[in-house]
């Protein structure tokens, strides 16, 4: 079995060659003092304000852009900051033209595994079969050129979940996902894992990153803000603690601010979030007893299971307070 270094992506104090010029100001850099250490086997969703810098973020990573200074290390292999070498260990997807147009989708995978060392036949199988687990089974013997780029993208990763590379860098944070693919990449995703492989996918997605993703990145104004687990994320930044649902949200809102005072409370349409203004546990009872005093008896009551999209927007409400 061929061996699989613990630490894959080690970056030091990267700073890209890339700088904004903003009207008057001295030019920043897009990227300044990232440093990340990516393990074997984690799967990581890099998030951040921009887009451009997320792309930038994993096209260093994958070297395929150079870097100003700092030092990255890919596989226990030091990155030359100015030279781009593809190494054969990174499979890179930064576009969804991969797939050839004259193919179906099961017939380019077969295509894009062909140095596999299974059996042609038992391999079809396998393929079909994973197609079929992740939720795409749809597609299996749809022509390439019918398929959307985010379709094409997911097969791409099917493909390189099959190569020999270590790494996947899953390039598109631009890509709309739906439903339907977000859950097909989180399935993928277990596949790349059980194999031993690492994925990096960048993705404003928080949906996406919170089902695929064991860790998460997120980069503001050209700086790490956050690198972590997706869980230790969710639980340290989702403040919201109870969620109330119905019609009369907004004048339940008047009536329970008073009633929990050391809670914050936000109205969006016809829900209510209650929200914890300290990072203490919350008294969930204690909540419910409020509500019922109010003489309110809302449609539904919820416990908030805690979503990365509402860690995300906390972070970045700390953020804008600290400036």
């Amino acid at each position: 079995m061929e061996y699989v270094p613990e630490q894959i992506v080690l970056m030091e104090g990267v700073a890209s060659s890339e700088r904004f010029l903003i009207g008057g100001e001295k030019p920043r850099r897009v990227l300044d003092n990232i440093s990340l250490l990516i393990r074997s086997a984690e799967t990581w969703g890099i998030n951040g304000t921009s887009l451009f810098e997320i792309k930038l973020l994993l096209e260093i990573m994958a070297n395929i852009r150079p870097y100003d200074k700092g030092k990255c290390v890919l596989i226990e292999r030091g990155m030359m900051r100015r030279k781009r070498v593809i190494l054969k260990h990174v499979f890179y997807i930064g576009s969804s033209e991969m797939l050839y147009n004259n193919m179906n989708v099961l017939e380019f995978l077969m295509f894009a595994t062909a140095k596999s060392k299974i059996n042609r036949v038992e391999l079809q199988e396998q393929i079909f079969e994973l197609i079929i687990a992740v939720g795409l089974g749809h597609l299996s013997l749809t022509p390439n050129y019918m398929l959307t780029k985010e379709e094409k993208a997911v097969i791409t990763l099917i493909a390189a979940a099959y190569s020999d590379s270590l790494i996947i860098v899953f390039n598109l944070p631009e890509y709309v996902w739906d439903e339907v693919l977000i859950n097909a990449i989180a399935n993928i995703t277990r596949f790349i894992r059980e194999k031993k492989k690492t994925l990096i996918l960048a993705s404003q997605n928080c949906c996406l990153i919170e089902k695929a993703c064991s860790h998460t990145a997120i980069t503001r104004k050209g700086e790490l803000i956050y690198s972590g687990t997706v869980e230790d994320f969710r639980l340290s930044f989702d403040k919201v603690e109870v969620i109330i649902r119905d019609k009369a949200a907004e004048s339940m809102m008047e009536k329970l601010s008073t009633l929990l005072a050391s809670y914050k409370l936000d109205s969006k349409g016809d829900s209510l979030m209650i929200s914890r203004k300290t990072s203490e546990a919350s008294d969930h009872s204690n909540i419910y007893k409020k509500i019922i005093e109010s003489g309110f008896t809302p449609d539904s009551i919820e416990i908030n299971p805690k979503t990365v999209q509402n860690a995300y927007e906390e972070l970045m409400r700390q953020h804008d307070l600290q400036e």
